[in-house]
């Protein structure tokens, strides 16, 4: 098998978020997704190159030259919904600029829409699922039509093959490739973290639960862990390549309770020292005080809550699984562990009314929550929200690049309950309510002072859409 040059392209995000309400506080991490990627191709022995058009201004002349420069035989794009504009611009120009490469992509909105991806753009094949063993198969040359979990163009037609299964060992995986990142260059703001750079993790795949707003195409519904042993060396191997704090992507990190614990056990016996936060948040039917407490000594410094709203009635609209109580002993629990805690918030949940949502933000600002997050609900293809909006005819656009949960949704959708002008009072509010609050100011000034951060978080509220 001749080795192959690879490259692949984080694509500019700055367009999608241009407009977001906290965009000060909008950050780019270096991928774990093509890291991850890139990691199998290497082990082949494939060249492999990764591109991040974040980390340039004149981001389309710059690629212009690594593809002339690199003259890579595939050229991959991973992207989301919103980002489908942007994957189809830097598509065209890749394949303007050099014919000749297989121009690849994959993600969630190519996973459950290949034909109509590749239908709208100018890639040959879409890799439907993970793509960790099929981008390897793809370059080794084997036929395509016996490669599984891809959809492909041939002879002006789509092809689609057989379903790929779930990789079962992600042991069996190997480390991200993080050399090929720049990781000096990634800064995070000191609202999010405590130390730079700073890198995503994931310590398993999957999630179990059915909540309606959220995709499963890509990682499915199997709770599928990696070993504590597999987590803690690869922790160990982020750290020798210079990451200073490590951000955990699961959705289920605590899923299994004895395994979280046994992961920061392995980390306090090998005294490794580093920040670690739950950027992605747990689970609060998923933690207990033990849990909380071994995480703290082992390092952890914050954690987010997956709350979503106030009203237990719209909590079971959306078939979150957990109860308010919950919500309030897990808050407490994190607090005496001495945990910073966030809380993740939404609104236009189905079938939601303004006294709900009144009920959120009562429930945000009475918690004892260090930070907390609201995002517009948004539809997003390949889940039950969609589905179920589609079947009755209130999804106005598949326009996806207006699929971003940051920003108002009144061109995507009709509310059951709600018109748009309301939603966007009371989106404000949320903010204007939690982070005005005299509470958190005091508390957030007392943390500024002592984590000297003072100066940038006051950069921060002066540039916040308040």
């Amino acid at each position: 098998m001749k080795n192959k040059r690879v490259l692949l392209i984080d694509l500019n995000q700055r367009p999608v978020y241009a407009k977001v309400k906290v965009r000060a506080v909008t950050h780019f991490y270096p991928s774990l997704c093509l890291a991850t990627l890139a990691a199998s191709c290497l082990k082949k022995g494939h060249l492999v190159r990764i591109f991040d058009m974040n980390l340039s201004e004149n981001t389309e002349a710059n690629l212009v030259k690594v593809l002339k420069k690199e003259s890579p035989d595939l050229v991959g794009i991973t992207f989301t919904t919103p980002f489908f504009s942007e994957m189809t611009r830097v598509a065209q120009l890749v394949k303007k600029n050099l014919p000749s490469a297989l121009l690849v992509a994959g993600g969630a909105h190519a996973s459950f829409y290949p034909k109509e991806t590749l239908e709208n753009s100018a890639l040959d094949l879409v890799v439907v699922g993970e793509g960790d063993f099929a981008l390897p198969e793809i370059l080794s040359g084997k036929s395509l039509e016996k490669i599984k979990g891809i959809c492909f163009k041939k002879n002006g037609q789509i092809k689609k093959t057989k379903t790929r299964e779930l990789i079962a060992n992600l042991d069996s995986l190997p480390y991200p490739a993080w050399g090929l990142h720049d990781l000096p260059r990634y800064k995070i703001t000191t609202f999010v973290a405590r130390a730079n750079p700073v890198g995503w993790m994931e310590t398993s795949r999957g999630c179990v639960y059915g909540c309606v707003y959220c995709c499963k195409a890509v990682f499915g519904r199997t709770f599928r862990p990696k070993s504590a042993k597999r987590v803690v060396d690869e922790i160990e191997y982020m750290l020798k390549n210079g990451f200073k704090e490590i951000h955990i992507g699961d959705d289920c990190f605590s899923y299994d309770i004895k395994r979280a614990e046994e992961i920061c056990g392995k980390i306090l016996a090998r005294g490794l020292k580093f920040f670690w936060s739950m950027e992605s948040g747990l689970r609060v039917d998923c933690v207990n005080q033990k849990l909380l407490q071994k995480m703290k000594q082992a390092g952890c410094y914050r954690v987010w809550f997956g709350i979503e709203s106030g009203s237990q009635r719209i909590i079971r609209n959306i078939k979150k699984g957990i109860n308010l109580n919950q919500v309030r002993q897990a808050v407490k629990w994190a607090k005496k562990a001495g945990l910073e805690v966030a809380g993740f918030f939404m609104i236009a949940l189905p079938g939601e009314k303004v006294e709900d949502i009144e009920k959120t933000i009562q429930l945000a600002t009475n918690l004892d929550l260090d930070i907390a997050k609201m995002t517009v609900t948004i539809p997003l293809p390949a889940t039950p929200l969609y589905d179920e909006l589609e079947k009755q005819g209130r999804i106005k656009t598949k326009n996806w690049s207006l699929f971003n949960p940051y920003m108002p949704a009144y061109q995507l959708y009709d509310h059951d309950n709600l018109d748009w002008v309301t939603i966007e009072k009371y989106f404000s509010l949320f903010y204007r309510q939690f982070y005005l609050n005299p509470r958190f100011l005091k508390n957030r000034l007392a943390s500024a002072i002592k984590n000297r951060t003072l100066i940038s978080d006051i950069k921060i509220a002066l540039k916040t859409k308040w």
